[in-house]
């Protein structure tokens, strides 16, 4: 059965120093409450390098710059796959923030911008959702691929990747921030619903 996940893509920025330990780097992340706490400081490095936070300061300091940004934007968005090694990931400048554009749109059955380079786009064919890896006019490309999704399936596939994206901002984020200043966390915790959700 087909599914979707929160990602985030390419979270290769420089670590801050007051981070514990060193990073073990990943071409993308899937977001949900079970992340460890290298997968927060992974999404963390993604967060700050994105939005141009100074991380050569304390973490108060740099929580603090980054909570004065009216919006943020990181690469990444929602991810759908057909099984864990046949998927489709957001594409360049598509983004998390984009998570309920991305779900506006298939609800509307019009196809979100997925990014680009390559352009994955949606198709509607009676009760079917088809996921494309890359521009579904250009189909005559034998590289290209799809993922079928029922169209119900694949809005509580949706609702379900919001819910692990919910998650992972209550729990392995907000535990993360809170073990080491409450007050940081629950305004992190704040702006994430407001940022992403």
């Amino acid at each position: 059965m087909s599914y979707t996940k929160p990602v985030i893509r390419e979270p290769y920025y420089d670590c801050p120093k007051w981070f514990d330990n060193d990073m073990h780097r990943s071409e993308f992340l899937t977001l949900s409450g079970k992340c460890t706490s290298s997968e927060v400081e992974l999404f963390l490095i993604h967060l700050f390098g994105y939005s141009n936070t100074n991380i050569d300061q304390s973490m108060e300091d740099t929580f603090n710059e980054l909570f004065t940004n009216e919006s943020v934007a990181i690469l990444g968005g929602v991810a759908f796959y057909e099984s864990e090694e046949k998927f489709i990931m957001p594409s360049c400048c598509c983004g998390l923030e984009q998570f309920r554009e991305i779900y506006n749109s298939i609800v509307n059955r019009e196809s979100p911008w997925l990014g680009h380079d390559p352009s994955p786009g949606i198709t509607y064919k009676d009760n079917m959702a088809i996921v494309w890896s890359d521009d579904p006019d250009s189909n005559d490309r034998s590289d290209i691929f799809h993922i079928d999704f029922k169209f119900e399936e694949i809005l509580s596939r949706l609702e379900k990747s919001k819910y692990d994206l919910k998650d992972f901002i209550d729990k392995p984020l907000f535990e993360w921030i809170y073990r080491r200043d409450q007050d940081t966390a629950e305004k992190m915790k704040d702006r994430m619903y407001e940022w992403f959700l």
